[in-house]
């Protein structure tokens, strides 16, 4: 598989986020050292359903989307197709639960966390693991040639490492 510029870009600002020296000692306690291990090898593993939807799309028919697999996820883009974020199950729970029904009606954007970050298919998961963990994040986009094609849960991410 090679790299597109959108990969190898994300790749050089993981690289700057993290530094050289860790990944240096993340590969080190690789279990594989050749090839190495990517995001790739764990979406393949792992079943991923994302969904493209405009920012006007109703948190109820993202809710109904979402409900169709335990690991769906909804990317969000606007009418000039540029990415806005990503919406979960929990993004959309969270406003039900605190508007009620009346939030099934709300647009999709009142839901999407803009910051979640996103990685490359050819990311290591040693180091967006670890990015997770020193963000705060429970979850992250995964895109293959600009588009998303999933999210990576954290406990996800451990069991698979700790495999």
């Amino acid at each position: 598989m090679t790299m597109t510029l959108r990969d190898e870009q994300i790749s050089e600002n993981v690289m700057n986020l993290v530094g050289s020296g860790l990944l240096a000692t993340t590969q080190a306690n690789s279990a594989r050292a050749w090839p190495p291990v990517m995001i790739r090898d764990f979406i393949r593993t792992h079943d991923t359903q994302t969904l493209d939807v405009d920012a006007s799309a109703t948190i109820g028919y993202v809710a109904d989307c979402l409900s169709s697999s335990p690991s769906a996820s909804i990317a969000i883009y606007d009418d000039e197709d540029t990415f806005l974020g990503i919406a979960v199950d929990e993004d959309a729970m969270a406003l039900i639960k605190r508007d009620g029904v009346s939030a099934l009606d709300y647009p999709i954007i009142e839901a999407v966390q803009r910051n979640r970050p996103v990685c490359s298919i050819t990311d290591s998961p040693f180091v967006v693991l670890n990015i997770m963990r020193n963000e705060g994040w429970d979850r992250v986009g995964v895109s293959e040639h600009g588009k998303m094609i999933g999210v990576l849960h954290r406990r996800h991410l451990v069991s698979f490492v700790d495999n």
